[in-house]
């Protein structure tokens, strides 16, 4: 009986201990809401961690040339990528861009630790949210797909 429990508890230590891991990066954030005769709301909340984790994969499956490519185009500018993201999550929370026209307005913004882009217009209003860390995981898995593809 207490061997069963030991095991329980071990079992539960170590989901809890995984999806503390996973959640480690925060939340991807996506919420659609299509306006129109054909209206649909979708609403998308992700552990971030999953993206860098789905490119990583994806790396091994998708066109080696394509993802060479990718990572070849993000290697001159690695270091300003990494030096924005740095600087925006040390940084009070501001609006980076914020643009109106008439029918139309979007919003990008340093929000916490994420980066927050929202856009109404007259057909959809879209918010997605991702934390800075997982940009930076992301970028940096894409980047070193070249290396991992080579081996």
């Amino acid at each position: 009986m207490i061997l069963a429990a030991k095991v329980a508890l071990g079992c539960a230590g170590t989901l809890v201990a995984g999806t503390a891991m996973l959640c480690s990066e925060g939340f991807l954030h996506v919420d659609v809401e299509q306006r129109g005769p054909d209206a649909h709301h979708i609403v998308v909340m992700a552990p971030a961690m999953l993206v860098p984790i789905a490119v990583d994969i994806a790396t091994h499956f998708a066109d080696k040339r394509k993802m060479a490519n990718a990572a070849d185009q993000l290697e001159p500018w690695m270091p300003t990528i990494q030096a924005t993201l740095g600087g925006l999550s040390r940084v009070e929370d501001m609006t980076l861009v914020d643009v109106n026209e008439r029918d139309e307005h979007v919003r990008v913004s340093k929000f916490g630790g994420s980066i927050v882009v929202d856009v109404n217009d007259k057909d959809a209003v879209v918010h997605v949210s991702a934390p800075i860390r997982a940009i930076s995981s992301t970028v940096r898995e894409v980047a070193d797909s070249d290396a991992s593809s080579n081996n």
